[in-house]
């Protein structure tokens, strides 16, 4: 989000340079500055946030819109339901995505709702909601497009269920005793980040030693 990393890092470490003076942590990084209002300890908190940042942004008459994150197992929180209610009363101008890599911290969507479509809650409120294939940039970037213009035009929410996946597991301690080497590698053959170099290489937008560049400006940062 354009955030220094090593103010991100200073944060992590407890100093008074890091991005909320050291006293947020690693659940809570903040940037008035780049508009980013955080991470938060509080599984789903973000949610009814996010609709009131957009509460105010409409309150005042600001030409903004509020992009609400947040994953699969945040959807089972209560706070969800009572913030789309009001998001659609009000007609905020709020986008709310959920990155659905399919297993939150380690249930799979199969075992922890009886809507394994995620998307489908958004319409028990009236509220514009749509699958996303997550592994395709293009197709993530043209749906948040029309998501982000619906806001800003005064006609309000719209809940995105971003289908993607993690390679990964939750956190250090995580065996990913719950799914096959055999998946995680059938996923990895889809890589958005390799899928959309390929674009950027076959549309001649740029050449591969520009891409490279990037990457090494990255990780010397």
């Amino acid at each position: 989000m354009g955030v220094n990393p090593k103010k991100v890092m200073a944060e992590l470490l407890g100093k008074v340079t890091g991005t909320s003076h050291g006293m947020g942590g690693s659940m809570h990084i903040f940037s008035k500055k780049h508009r980013f209002y955080g991470g938060h300890g509080i599984v789903g908190g973000q949610i009814p946030l996010g609709a009131g940042i957009a509460f105010a942004d409409k309150y005042f008459n600001r030409d903004a819109v509020t992009l609400t994150l947040m994953g699969d197992g945040a959807i089972r929180q209560g706070a969800l339901h009572e913030t789309f209610n009001m998001a659609m009363i009000w007609k905020l101008p709020v986008v709310f995505i959920c990155e659905n890599n399919q297993y939150a911290m380690g249930t799979s969507v199969k075992r922890s709702t009886n809507i394994e479509e995620i998307y489908k809650i958004g319409h028990s409120y009236g509220m514009p909601s749509f699958p996303v294939d997550g592994m395709d940039p293009e197709k993530i970037a043209k749906a948040a497009y029309i998501a982000i213009e619906r806001a800003r035009s005064g006609n309000g929410s719209t809940f995105l269920d971003i289908k993607t996946y993690r390679y990964r597991g939750h956190s250090m301690s995580d065996t990913e005793s719950y799914r096959s080497k055999e998946e995680v590698h059938s996923y990895k053959k889809k890589d958005p980040i390799l899928k959309l170099k390929k674009i950027i290489i076959q549309n001649k937008w740029e050449t591969i030693e520009w891409l490279n560049s990037i990457e090494n400006k990255i990780k010397k940062k």
